[in-house]
């Protein structure tokens, strides 16, 4: 009895979904170091449209990008965002330990299976893993190696 009980439990996992653009983005937790209140972000001279820049963070310097502008490339002059969402890195071994999303709303906890998720059939972006709905939500799925391989290559090119 015991053994059917617990082969009928569908796992879940603890994500956040994150308002950034159009759609959200759909992470699980531990990606997520720290959600901020948005604060002064340093421009940066020369840099790519996707980075607002560098803001202070428990004593470091970390890059701040637009996940919707680096995935499609259309730059908008939107200043509507409200928090950071500072990220550990999570696919690259080397590079910037922590960067942040510019997020336009407070991120929400969730805790999905895979029974939660519909796969949206449409072309998948390079920074993209995949394209999903959660409930009556539109989100994707970030390709985190994509996007970490860009910081990687923006803070080397500002170290260099």
């Amino acid at each position: 009895m015991m053994g059917s009980l617990a082969q009928s439990v569908t796992p879940e996992i603890a994500c956040v979904l994150i308002p950034a653009g159009d759609e959200g983005l759909l992470l699980p937790n531990v990606c997520i170091a720290e959600v901020l209140p948005w604060r002064r972000v340093n421009k940066i001279k020369n840099a790519p449209d996707w980075c607002v820049g560098m803001a202070e963070w428990r004593g470091q310097n970390i890059p701040v990008i637009r996940f919707d502008v680096m995935n499609k490339g259309n730059p908008s002059d939107d200043e509507s965002h409200r928090c950071l969402v500072v990220m550990n890195r999570a696919r690259l071994t080397n590079g910037a330990a922590f960067y942040a999303l510019a997020a336009t709303g407070l991120p929400k906890i969730l805790k999905l299976s895979g029974e939660d998720l519909t796969n949206q059939s449409r072309g998948i972006q390079d920074a993209e893993v995949a394209a999903v709905r959660v409930g009556t939500e539109n989100a994707i799925i970030p390709n985190l190696e994509f996007v970490e391989t860009r910081v990687r290559n923006l803070i080397a090119a500002l170290n260099g």
